[in-house]
């Protein structure tokens, strides 16, 4: 409203304070005539001015006749039929005639539905607008790093003397219903990777000739950003990074290598691109800012571009852009800053340097591997910068004991460390860093363990163990472990005993009906006739059957009744009569 209106309106408010009962609705409508607006607006302006017609306000003013499910199903119909892009297919007409088909009568007009909507915040511009969000901070530099890929407006064809030919795909050319445009100019496309540091604000950016994202350009792109260059002062790997759940981003390799480098990587919610807003931003400062000026003064590489993109990026964090203020302005910042100069203010402990770079692309080939930890709780896996196969000693790790499988992944920081990931039985992972074993290299023992004579260690308790004590603990209550062990070596019942099998003395027995089976017929077998013990065998029977040595007489009495060997049927007869009483015994007749 313009400064003659607002001066209408202001002297409208005054005569009506004085008007007579019964003349303000003509006064306002002679107003609404002037000013070419309705009766309401300008009720609405007049509220706005201060003025107030002193009615009393109605009883059941805010009610309505409409149920709060019945605005909340329309206000459903109206938001689940919002597209993607933001644009509103089902009106509120439409919603209210598809429900009220449905057994929904509202009995109000649309205009008026449209009121209650908009007053309750259903209505279909309340519920497009974005939903509120937090503003994070980082604690430093490198701190947290934001990274993007974007596909690129540029393309390179091939011309003459090797120098490619730079263009714009056209908004004709790219239509986006002609798909075949751009795949026909796939292999030519340029991807433009943008990466922040979110404490200074810090943009850096480089291009790839590729027909899609990848995770060997995103690994060279990350690598590059945090290797030390000449003449750019930011470097160092970052405590986070966040990024989209591209396929790129999240493969297993890209994730293996950020946890070799001790990275954490945070993927933001589908569809929720503000998390990593910075980063989103900076793709627009390097499209307007820089990819603007190549229209201007044209490149005829890749190569040439990332050339030109760094000369922009180091000028643009530095403030030296002539006669263009691009300094870090926050709210709350006592006043801007360049923002190389914010990332100046990092401490050492806060600057992780990169290794070798040589190094860290292999470990974008790498993969964890498993082991089984042995019944010393060791390990053994050969680190990339070791020689050999070193041990790692995972004593008192939680989720880990002998037998167990654990992944391994080096770890590029610090001296030969690994990062070991436990599994435990709910199916929750534990990962841990874990520093080789130190040994003497001459005795090849372990530089910490106990002396004879003079230290005795235990090995810590693993899951088993401390089950396993727990277990015999509840076996016996209220007992020490010292008198647990004395009631186990006498053999008292655990828990003072049970009934473990009494009871089934008593326990309810089915009755069973007979089963009918069918006899066995065996084939006519002959009685197989037992071999007789010879006289020798008989003899040494005899001498063992009484107990003594047998006289000649005795022997030879046995040689003579059974010259072919002893039935084995008559050996309790051939004893009974060689043991006959004295006055009974065979004498031999010559």
């Amino acid at each position: 409203m313009n400064q003659l209106a607002t001066d209408i309106i202001r002297q409208l408010a005054m005569r009506l304070d004085t008007a007579p009962h019964g003349s303000k609705r003509a006064e306002v409508e002679q107003v609404a005539e002037a000013l070419g607006w309705s009766p309401h607006k300008v009720y609405e302006h007049l509220k706005k001015v201060g003025w107030s017609s002193g009615r009393k306000k109605r009883s059941d003013a805010g009610t309505t006749t409409v149920s709060d499910q019945m605005l909340s199903d329309l206000a459903a119909v109206v938001v689940t039929s919002i597209r993607a892009n933001g644009k509103v297919i089902m009106d509120v007409p439409n919603a209210r005639s598809m429900l009220q088909a449905n057994g929904r009568d509202f009995e109000v007009s649309n205009g008026h539905l449209n009121r209650l909507l908009r007053k309750r915040q259903m209505n279909a511009p309340a519920l497009k607008r974005a939903t509120p969000h937090v503003q994070m901070k980082s604690l430093h530099p490198n701190h947290v790093h934001q990274v993007d890929p974007s596909y690129c407006v540029l393309y390179y064809l091939p011309g003459k003397k090797g120098q490619d030919v730079q263009r714009f795909a056209s908004d004709d050319e790219f239509y986006k219903n002609k798909p075949q445009n751009i795949e026909r100019n796939a292999s030519l496309r340029v991807w433009r990777y943008v990466l922040t540091d979110h404490y200074s604000g810090t943009v850096l950016v480089r291009y790839y000739q590729s027909a899609g994202e990848t995770q060997a350009n995103l690994w060279d792109f990350l690598l590059w950003c945090w290797a030390k260059m000449a003449g750019r002062p930011m470097h160092g790997v970052p405590t986070l990074l966040i990024w989209d759940k591209g396929s790129a981003n999240t493969s297993s390799a890209i994730k293996n290598a950020l946890t070799a480098l001790d990275v954490k990587d945070i993927p933001h919610k589908a569809h929720n691109a503000r998390v990593k807003g910075q980063v989103e931003g900076g793709n627009n400062l390097v499209e307007k800012l820089f990819e603007s000026r190549l229209r201007f003064q044209p490149v005829h590489s890749v190569d040439e571009l990332n050339e030109a993109a760094e000369r922009w990026s180091t000028a643009f964090n530095a403030n030296a852009i002539p006669y263009f203020d691009s300094r870090l302005a926050r709210d709350g910042m006592a006043q801007p800053l360049a923002r190389f100069a914010l990332w100046q203010t990092i401490r050492k402990e806060q600057l992780r340097i990169l290794p070798d770079i040589a190094l860290c692309r292999t470990l974008l080939a790498s993969a964890p591997q498993s082991r089984v930890v042995s019944q010393a709780m060791t390990i053994s896996f050969k680190h990339p910068q070791a020689d050999r196969s070193l041990t790692y000693d995972l004593r008192g790790l939680p989720a880990v004991h002998p037998g167990a499988k654990v992944d391994v992944c080096p770890l590029v920081f610090g001296d030969r460390q690994v990062k070991v990931i436990a599994t435990d039985y709910k199916d929750e992972k534990h990962s841990f860093s874990v520093s080789p074993v130190e040994f003497n290299d001459l005795s090849g023992f372990r530089v910490d363990a106990p002396v004879w004579g003079e230290e005795f260690q235990s090995m810590p308790d693993s899951v088993q163990d401390a089950n396993r004590k727990d277990a015999i603990r509840n076996a016996y209550p209220e007992k020490t472990d010292e008198e647990i062990e004395k009631l186990r070596r006498k053999n008292v019942a655990p828990f003072g005993g049970l009934d473990a099998h009494s009871h089934l003395g008593n326990v309810y027995k089915p009755s069973y009906m007979p089963r009918l089976g069918t006899d066995i017929e065996l084939p006519n077998t002959n009685t197989m006739e037992t071999r007789p013990l010879s006289i020798i065998e008989a003899c040494k029977r005899i001498r063992s059957t009484l107990g003594r040595s047998l006289s000649p007489e005795e022997n030879q009495i046995i040689r003579d009744r059974y010259p072919s060997g002893v039935p084995v049927d008559e050996y309790d007869q051939l004893v009974e009569l060689i043991n006959g009483p004295p006055e009974a015994k065979l004498a031999l007749v010559k």
